[in-house]
């Protein structure tokens, strides 16, 4: 029977590992799709890819005619003019609207520039794609869903679904494991080590990476931020586990060697003094 409950316990630990390793990844993904970051880390992409027409990694049929930059600076002039009796310029290219407020700086170019990338990144980020998740890929020319709200929403209920899992799966190994004590050790140990491993997850995702390696840095901008917070989860819950171990023992020996001690010394004294009684009564007869 105990080699059963083992076996059936070390099972669990495999897949509660598996379940931290998915928690992880979907807790990097959908953090570091918060469009802060997206936008920071997407700006340098897009504008590699406007400016040299395929930026080295994607093909110009994919691409098409995708340049901002050069958009930016045909309207500049027209921009210029148009806000000295307006308060902003609207145009769309590509279908994506972009608005320039004539409060900027529009007789630089530079500031045109800036703005459009602007807002054709929040529209990336926040358009409404009319998709499911997967299907994106054959209906949308360029894959830019893959870094808007949606694609963090979706990686936020996977978070979620692993999350449960993993509450689940310790739940059972507390069941089913001998020493109860030494749950928090074991959850805190496979905690700590996938998050060593999704170190080594994002370093096989950059060489796999090649070309596309900048648009994986979006993906994985706060891993190492989810690395250090499972690792400091992980050596808490070990440490936990120890301690209750710890505390357990002493207690258990406190208690043992005072009270209960005392309590058979008494016991056995009773005993004696009873047997000595009943043994003068005896003789007296």
């Amino acid at each position: 029977m105990g080699f059963f409950r083992g076996g059936f316990v070390l099972v669990l630990g495999v897949l509660l590992f598996l379940s931290f390793l998915a928690l992880n990844s979907f807790f990097i993904l959908q953090s570091s799709l918060k469009y802060d970051n997206v936008k920071d880390s997407l700006y340098p992409f897009v504008k590699n890819l406007s400016e040299s027409g395929t930026g080295g990694i994607i093909q110009k049929e994919v691409l098409g005619e995708f340049n901002l930059t050069k958009v930016a600076r045909d309207n500049a002039n027209t921009i210029k003019n148009y806000c000295q009796s307006n308060t902003e310029y609207v145009f769309s290219y590509e279908s994506y609207t972009v608005t320039i407020p004539c409060s900027a700086n529009v007789t630089d170019v530079g500031v045109v520039i800036n703005e459009t990338f602007n807002d054709v990144i929040y529209e990336i980020y926040y358009k409404q794609y009319d998709c499911k998740f997967w299907n994106c890929f054959v209906k949308t020319k360029l894959p830019f869903f893959l870094v808007s709200q949606k694609a963090r929403d979706y990686w936020k209920n996977k978070f979620y679904i692993s999350l449960i899992a993993s509450l689940i799966l310790i739940a059972l190994i507390f069941l089913f494991i001998e020493e109860k004590r030494n749950t928090p050790i074991a959850v805190g140990t496979l905690l700590a080590l996938s998050a060593f491993s999704m170190l080594k997850l994002e370093d096989l995702a950059y060489s796999l990476a090649g070309g596309f390696s900048e648009l994986i840095k979006i993906f994985l901008s706060n891993t190492q931020k989810v690395f250090v917070l499972s690792l400091a989860l992980g050596i808490v819950l070990v440490l936990t586990g120890i301690a209750l171990r710890l505390l357990g023992s002493d207690y258990m020996k406190e208690k043992f060697s005072k009270k209960e001690i005392k309590d058979i010394v008494k016991e056995e004294i009773t005993q004696e003094k009873q047997k000595e009684t009943k043994t003068k009564g005896k003789k007296k007869k």
